[in-house]
């Protein structure tokens, strides 16, 4: 009764960002002369990809995040959390004994991200972890972000499983209406990057660490079949 795959959300469930992804946004924000933001602001206005990210950064400080200047500083972030790296981000506690306890099951793992696809590769890379993913879909520009289910079907077409016999592990809002849209059972893993509590966004099932994922499987598959 396990799952054929597990598949990961990634900034907020696998690893914590914020900090790399405070650091870009405050550099590009700076070229405009806008004051910079705290990390535990940009911990929530993560999701969706860097254009909502530069759109929720900007309603923060009361500019209004006219389209043309949406687009000068997205681009500047893109180009700015390209240097910055990954330096000061870290894979969440339980992170790696979850991976472990998924490969003493067989159980392969993927990861889905709105973050842009090369962004994925450097941050799993950087982690030591990339290797050990049977595959990495972050976001690309023929296929729209979530909530949309795409990215995450794509994800699953490549491991050549079902979405019925998928789960998805997120921490937000937005990973619990992408495996509804999908079809795919979803685990919320508390403490990510969301302002709501994990437990009322209307996942199948809540987790407080992600090392527990490994040891409650079976009963969780047999629960929601």
């Amino acid at each position: 009764m396990t799952p054929e795959a597990v598949v990961f959300d990634l900034d907020g469930t696998l690893a914590d960002t914020a900090a790399d992804i405070c650091a870009a946004l405050n550099d590009a924000l700076a070229t405009r002369g806008y004051e910079p933001l705290e990390a535990a602001d940009v911990r929530l206005m993560i999701g969706k990809g860097p254009k909502i990210l530069v759109e929720r950064a900007l309603r923060h400080l009361d500019i209004y995040p006219a389209s043309a200047l949406v687009k000068t500083l997205t681009e500047q972030f893109v180009r700015s959390y390209a240097v910055q790296g990954n330096g000061l981000s870290s894979l969440f506690d339980g992170a790696e004994e979850c991976l472990d306890g998924l490969a003493a099951q067989n159980i392969p793992f993927a990861v889905c991200s709105n973050k842009p696809h090369e962004f994925c590769v450097s941050l799993l890379s950087d982690l030591g972890v990339a290797d050990r993913f049977s595959a990495i879909q972050g976001s690309s520009d023929n296929l729209p972000k979530k909530p949309d289910p795409a990215l995450l079907y794509r994800a699953l077409q490549k491991m050549g499983v079902a979405p019925d016999k998928a789960l998805y592990v997120g921490d937000s809002e937005t990973d619990v209406l992408t495996a509804r849209a999908a079809g795919v059972t979803v685990v919320l893993v508390e403490g990510g990057y969301t302002r709501i509590p994990a437990r009322e966004l209307g996942a199948d099932f809540v987790i407080s660490s992600l090392d527990q994922l490994p040891t409650i499987l079976p009963p969780l598959q047999s629960r929601a079949s």
